[in-house]
């Protein structure tokens, strides 16, 4: 995983040509095999293999700037309650990166098709609503590891202070993607204890991206999730006793742990 946090990029142009078959029954074992952050919020990705029923809802010139073209889509639904957005962004960033491995190109999108568009295209569940959508294909250039991205310095996200052993895993997290690369995070590190805590930047992305700043929050937990096990850590992600922050809600806390 912590190979394709470092090639993982947002692609916005991709081949016209479909996955093999072959290519997209991995892709499907992925989905299947995907785990959520909450197991206790109803919620479905769904594999959309026919792109063009997403792009054909494209309209107008902000779609032109907004919105990326791909060959195929994997769509969110989720019952709304608390933590249904952290849970939407674990997974679907769970699913990214293992797309990444495949070299596959991803980018999530945002504001790409509304509600009442997307029930036309996707059965959805009674209880659920559409949250967000993922657009994937055989990217234009071959995925390299990504040598400068532009990120906020690590005295600005992270404060605390911890062992050399982790620095990879606060890397991984540092270069998870966010919402117009707001990079809402801010992680309090004491020991071997994460608390994650959502870092309003400014009164615009406040307003402008309340929804899609949760799900960044469950995309940088997924990394530093997952770049922590491949380096022989029991992760156990939970509720805790945790400093109060003023202007930034806590969300959750990672406690990392060898044999």
């Amino acid at each position: 995983m912590i190979k394709a946090i470092n090639s993982r990029k947002s692609v916005r142009n991709y081949k016209t040509e479909n996955l093999t078959a072959e290519d997209m029954q991995k892709v499907k074992t992925i989905i299947n095999e995907a785990k959520p952050l909450h197991s206790n919020i109803p919620m479905e990705a769904h594999l959309i293999e026919e792109g063009v029923k997403i792009t054909d809802t494209f309209k107008g010139l902000v779609a032109k700037y907004t919105k990326v073209t791909a060959p195929h889509y994997i769509a969110f639904t989720s019952e709304i309650k608390e933590g249904h957005l952290e849970n939407i962004g674990f997974i679907g960033e769970e699913i990214v990166l293992k797309l990444t491995e495949l070299g596959l190109g991803t980018c999530w999108v945002g504001a790409a098709i509304k509600e009442d568009q997307f029930k036309n295209i996707v059965k959805v569940q009674p209880n659920q609503n559409y949250i967000i959508i993922i657009a994937f294909g055989y990217p234009t250039q071959e995925l390299k590891p990504v040598e400068n991205r532009k990120r906020l310095d690590k005295s600005k996200v992270v404060s605390g202070t911890y062992e050399d052993q982790y620095e990879t895993i606060v890397q991984a997290f540092i270069d998870a993607p966010s919402a117009v690369n707001s990079q809402p995070w801010k992680l309090v590190i004491e020991q071997n204890k994460f608390d994650l805590y959502l870092e309003n930047r400014s009164f615009l992305t406040k307003k402008l991206l309340k929804d899609m700043n949760h799900v960044d929050m469950g995309i940088g937990l997924c990394h530093l999730y997952h770049s922590a096990i491949e380096l022989g850590y029991k992760v156990e992600l939970k509720q805790t006793s945790h400093d109060h922050l003023a202007s930034s809600p806590y969300i959750i806390s990672a406690i990392l742990n060898k044999d």
